[in-house]
């Protein structure tokens, strides 16, 4: 049953090559960007530190230069085939709905391929995240896969599982997510307060809502750890990620007091692509996992204010 089918996710999934050999994805589909210097390149999750940081240091100073676009309905149609070629079924993960036309656009292509293709079988996934949200949901996957799920069952427990993915974390700059619209009730947050950071979690929607803001790193540490602490599930059974778009050690800090408080089964540092960057900016750092099942935000916010309140 193990790789009986094939499962990627969108670019957006940020998972680099060493993660992608080592839980078996079967690959990314790419998108596109514009930058200050060239009208569309193809984005790639095989860049370096050295090339992020150069990339992150260009969009704080070109805020309005960068832009994403989705692959055309042909491009995903050819990339479909080549696992079709192979006699491959697909399971596909995608960018929120809410974000992107990408889902809307598999769809489209699954119409063609399985009118190509009627023997074959293609699942696809609005995974309601994004980033590396979508990376963990799209390892999720590969374990299911490896445990020996049909593709059916894979793509059903996907869709509670999805439901219970946690973000919490700072960001330096709302500019970005409420400009791109990856942030709910951004307006009473917008703009940056020296030493001021929102933090936030997943809706029921997959957007991002500002649930408190506090004064320094040291307290979204604190914030961070105890939040994760009360909403994570079965810690010791998970991988937590902890990802950042230029802020490596406040990630190689923060993931060292996951593992001390909370010690999960392994916690795994991870940069955030330009795919994603161009939406979320540089600042980002967050903790990723699966936890409680979001809600309506009520019971998020209660746990976040009295933690809050204890700093």
């Amino acid at each position: 049953m193990k790789n009986s089918y094939a499962i990627f996710a969108d670019i957006t999934c940020d998972l680099p090559p060493a993660l992608r050999d080592r839980f078996e994805v079967d690959g990314y589909m790419k998108s596109y960007m514009s930058t200050p210097e060239a009208d569309e390149i193809e984005g790639s999750l095989d860049l370096s530190d050295t090339e992020l940081d150069e990339f992150y240091s260009s969009l704080k100073a070109n805020k309005n230069k960068y832009k994403t676009a989705a692959p055309s309905v042909d491009e995903i149609v050819l990339y479909f085939e080549t696992f079709m070629r192979q006699e491959k079924d697909i399971l596909a993960l995608s960018l929120s709905s809410n974000l992107s036309a990408t889902y809307n656009l598999m769809v489209l292509a699954k119409e063609a391929m399985c009118e190509k293709y009627p023997e074959r079988k293609i699942i696809i996934v609005d995974s309601m995240k994004y980033s590396v949200a979508l990376g963990l949901l799209t390892i999720k996957a590969c374990q299911l896969r490896a445990e020996g799920n049909s593709i059916e069952q894979n793509a059903e427990m996907l869709e509670q599982i999805k439901k219970t993915i946690h973000q919490m974390g700072s960001i330096d700059d709302l500019f970005w997510v409420a400009s791109k619209g990856r942030i709910s009730h951004a307006k009473a947050f917008f703009g940056t307060v020296a030493g001021i950071k929102p933090m936030g979690d997943f809706d029921s929607n997959g957007m991002v809502t500002v649930l408190t803001k506090v004064s320094g790193y040291e307290k979204v540490y604190k914030t961070t750890v105890e939040y994760v602490k009360k909403t994570i599930k079965s810690a010791n059974e998970q991988i937590i990620f902890v990802a950042h778009s230029a802020r490596r050690e406040q990630a190689e800090i923060l993931a060292k007091k996951i593992e001390e408080k909370i010690k999960p089964k392994e916690v795994i540092i991870n940069n955030i692509y330009p795919m994603s960057g161009i939406n979320a900016g540089p600042g980002l750092l967050g903790a990723y996992y699966f936890g409680t099942e979001i809600t309506d935000l009520k019971y998020e916010k209660e746990i976040i204010s009295d933690i809050v309140s204890k700093l």
